[in-house]
């Protein structure tokens, strides 16, 4: 192998190795203080009534049960709020297992499989309890490109039993890559994602673009900020 070729390789490692250890272990470290139980947990603001699935909440929870705010990282000053924005109904699938399987096999032939490199921990409110996220391996997000490079990724929490299959919600964003003055995951966008995931599983799998939902989950004031969302879900059906 030639040196330069060597050089590339073990830089690229340097840096993937600065970027992990600057975005993934804040999703790993342990709270200060008992969290509270997510059996019980009600989120501050009101959700959104969602007609074929229930009140689902605005905004991607954090293991320490609040809403998340891209580990801390600021935009324009401003904290950044996580929406979720893309929702999923499956008339097809009859047990959670089965809703399950098709969602992931879904991703995978959408181009998003699960990839390391991510923050983890997460959950998503639908009609008052907490659902855990996919997917589900350590460190792992469903992603079109490797961490390492700017990528659309996100997760997704469910399966929701509703009426005449299931159902689940996700939030999905554009990142950068940062390596000064610390590395780390910017923030880049919510549509450009949102948009990207919902095109390529309605034309590689059988969830195709039914509309949107209003969730009443744009924010623009002084101290907090969604960036370029405008408020809205996508909505993507299988079976009918």
């Amino acid at each position: 192998m030639k040196r330069s070729r060597v050089l590339s390789l073990l830089a690229l490692a340097a840096v993937s190795a600065a970027v992990l250890a600057a975005c993934a272990p804040s999703a790993t470290t342990a709270p200060a203080a008992p969290l509270p139980d997510p059996a019980t947990y009600r989120p501050a603001d009101a959700p959104v009534t969602v007609p074929g699935i229930g009140e689902v909440g605005r905004w991607m929870i954090t293991k320490t049960l609040v809403p998340a705010t891209w580990l801390g990282e600021k935009l324009g000053g401003r904290t950044l709020r996580e929406p979720v924005n893309v929702l999923l109904i499956d008339r097809v699938a009859r047990t959670p297992e089965e809703a399950t399987t098709r969602l992931l096999a879904a991703m995978r032939a959408a181009g998003y499989p699960p990839r390391g490199g991510h923050s983890t921990g997460y959950w998503g409110e639908v009609g008052g309890r907490l659902y855990p996220m996919l997917p589900t391996g350590e460190g792992e997000a469903f992603s079109d490109d490797p961490f390492f490079v700017p990528n659309n990724h996100g997760r997704i929490f469910g399966p929701v039993p509703v009426e005449g299959g299931f159902a689940f919600t996700g939030a999905f964003s554009l990142e950068g890559i940062r390596l000064f003055p610390r590395p780390g995951h910017p923030y880049r966008s919510f549509q450009v994602a949102r948009e990207d995931l919902a095109d390529r599983l309605n034309g590689r799998s059988a969830f195709k673009r039914a509309g949107y939902v209003e969730m009443g989950s744009r924010l623009d004031t002084p101290t907090e900020t969604t960036g370029d969302h405008d408020g809205r879900a996508v909505l993507l059906v299988a079976g009918g």
